[in-house]
């Protein structure tokens, strides 16, 4: 049984202990921990403004190669879509700031914006109105959706940008966006006036698809899915049918956080798709004034014929593509059927509109992207 004494014994301990570390921490040891001490608040303070440095001076040499390439961009961007109309097609959430970027270097290229498309939220919902889709795909050439049969709000939409009426419904494409975008489905915008008073019933001769807020989380879940999917199936129709095509999206120039996978969804999965990535091309990073670039230089390419994948995350080719030929002022895209073999000259020896053997003496300034 503990009596009395062991209970005093220990108490009489402690106090010991205690006085010790007292005497201690206030003599012989109290100097070495204060030196030690300041010695690690000394080296974490320098470490913390030498860190600091690096990063100021890493933000004044992406500035300095920013402006290096803003100056640099007009001459590589210059007459490479002379001509060329383009249609600009957009998700719900895209960064406008990032979209009037793009669209500056598209025109700095010589391209013509004269369609945008906004797609609304709705058009991803659960419960399409099949009725109608079933009545404008007899007035089109709707490709195959991806799964199943029945024609999709994605697959109807492709063919509408495509401008892939059926035989004998000239224009049914601008009567079946009119009847989408009374659906609260889709936007469209005319530059230079209405469709009533769009002169030009041509089709976009190129496209840029524009990325928006959904992000590699939100694709995991059941709405994100089905988005991802529709997706999906607008740019495989209109690489099907045939359009010069460049889905781009953001997220890239960031770094990610533990565990998070910053590449466009819609991107990566185009990427992973091997036909398809022989058929669009990609930039991941159109958020940055490199990937805007890349997106008009990747353009000039697609109507090449030529497909590549440029930005900063997995998959990518490069982060610019190679510079492109440049179109001769004032030539159009050619309608398909004035378009001659695939290596660019008709069958009279002319050429395609673009500058790359000037001379005729066999030496060109066309590379490959």
């Amino acid at each position: 049984m503990i009596d009395f004494r062991y209970h005093l014994v220990s108490l009489v301990a402690v106090f010991i202990a205690l006085a010790v570390g007292i005497v201690l921490g206030a003599g012989p040891l109290r100097e070495g921990l204060s030196s030690t001490l300041e010695g690690e608040v000394s080296q974490l303070r320098a470490e913390r403004t030498e860190l600091r440095n690096e990063v100021d001076l890493a933000n004044q040499r992406a500035e300095a190669r920013e402006r290096a390439l803003e100056r640099t961009a007009g001459r590589a961007l210059d007459g490479t879509l002379e001509g060329v109309r383009v249609g600009v097609v957009i998700f719900p959430g895209a960064d406008r700031n990032v979209l009037e970027q793009l669209e500056r270097q598209l025109d700095r290229a010589g391209g013509q914006v004269g369609l945008t498309v906004e797609v609304s939220e709705d058009w991803a919902g659960p419960t399409p109105d099949e009725e109608l889709l079933t009545r404008l795909a007899e007035t089109l050439e709707v490709p195959a959706p991806r799964e199943g049969t029945s024609p999709t709000t994605a697959t109807v939409l492709a063919a509408v940008l495509a401008g892939a009426d059926q035989p004998g419904r000239l224009g049914a494409w601008i009567t079946a966006g009119a009847e989408l975008e009374d659906a609260g489905l889709v936007e469209l915008t005319w530059r230079g006036g209405t469709v009533d008073a769009f002169t030009d019933r041509r089709p976009s001769d190129a496209l840029v698809v524009v990325g928006g807020d959904l992000d590699a989380a939100a694709a995991q879940e059941e709405d994100g899915q089905r988005a991802l999917a529709l997706r999906l199936d607008l740019v495989d129709g209109l690489g099907e049918l045939g359009v010069p095509l460049v889905v781009t999206g953001t997220g890239t120039e960031r770094p990610p956080a533990e565990g998070e996978d910053t590449l466009d969804p819609l991107v990566a999965a185009v990427r992973d798709d091997r036909d398809l990535a022989d058929r669009v091309s990609t930039v991941d990073n159109v958020e940055h004034l490199s990937g805007q670039i890349a997106a008009a230089l990747g353009l000039a390419w697609e109507l090449q014929e030529e497909s590549g994948h440029y930005g900063l995350g997995r998959g990518a080719d490069e982060p610019l593509p190679a510079m492109p030929p440049v179109r001769a002022p004032g030539v159009a895209v050619p309608l398909p059927e004035e378009t001659g073999p695939a290596d660019g000259t008709d069958d009279e020896g002319g050429d395609d509109g673009f500058v790359g053997d000037p001379a005729g003496d066999g030496a060109t300034s066309t590379s490959a992207p």
